[in-house]
């Protein structure tokens, strides 16, 4: 296993030579204030108010260390209601994710999975993927998560589908300040690839993020009304 092959004019990053939560923790560090040495963008600051949905969210944008042309992204947000496990057992649901198309479980890992599947958007060529997820669980109740795209002999590139790059690394804490609110940090990187241009994703990426965690707390919400458990 190791990181995927690229295509000749896009530079891929490589798994970081720390541990995973190291590497987060790092970024984490990284200033958000204006003229701050990485050039972080806020695409959208902070908004006074929670959503009608039960969140609020701050988005930033900033190049990507690799040179690739797609953004890496920041967001912090705040949800009402919420858990870190209820959280990190929806980035395994992969069936809830947006034009999906099939999916099976790679390998069993000792702290999380590998997985692969498929992913549809209307007008464009399927996207596939193999993902390997890990959970760290910390002594104070936050989780830790991280996905990360690899290469494993169960799951080739296929023909049919272009192979993407993804890239998620999340921490899921309860907040200390709010009662019933847990915070979430992640951040995201990804390259569909093909012919899909960096300028595009990067101008949709902030509207993206916020439409999927509606999704997922709309997901949380009819999980609670239906009384499945969490």
């Amino acid at each position: 296993m190791g990181c995927c092959g690229s295509a000749p004019d896009r530079v891929l990053p490589e798994p970081p030579t720390v541990s995973e939560h190291e590497a987060f923790v790092a970024l984490v560090n990284e200033f958000l204030d204006d003229g701050n040495p990485k050039g972080w963008k806020i695409k959208k600051a902070w908004p006074a108010m929670y959503r009608k949905d039960g969140f609020k969210m701050r988005v930033a944008l900033r190049r990507h260390e690799s040179g690739n042309a797609n953004m890496l992204l920041r967001a912090d947000g705040k949800f009402k209601g919420a858990t870190p496990q209820e959280f990190a057992d929806f980035l395994l649901s992969v069936q809830a994710l947006p034009g999906y198309q099939n999916s099976f479980d790679v390998e069993t890992l000792p702290d999380g999975c590998i997985k692969y599947l498929r992913v549809k958007a209307p007008g464009m060529k399927a996207r596939d993927h193999c993902w390997k997820y890990t959970f760290d669980k910390r002594e104070d109740g936050s989780i830790f998560a991280c996905i990360r795209t690899i290469t494993h002999d169960k799951c080739p590139p296929n023909q049919d589908a272009i192979r993407a790059y993804y890239y998620n690394a999340s921490l899921f804490r309860m907040s200390t300040e709010e009662e019933g609110v847990m915070e979430m940090t992640e951040f995201i990187f990804q390259d569909l690839k093909g012919g899909l241009p960096p300028w595009l994703m990067n101008a949709a990426l902030p509207a993206g993020t916020l439409q999927a965690n509606a999704m997922e707390m709309k997901h949380l919400a009819e999980k609670r009304s239906s009384g499945a458990p969490s």
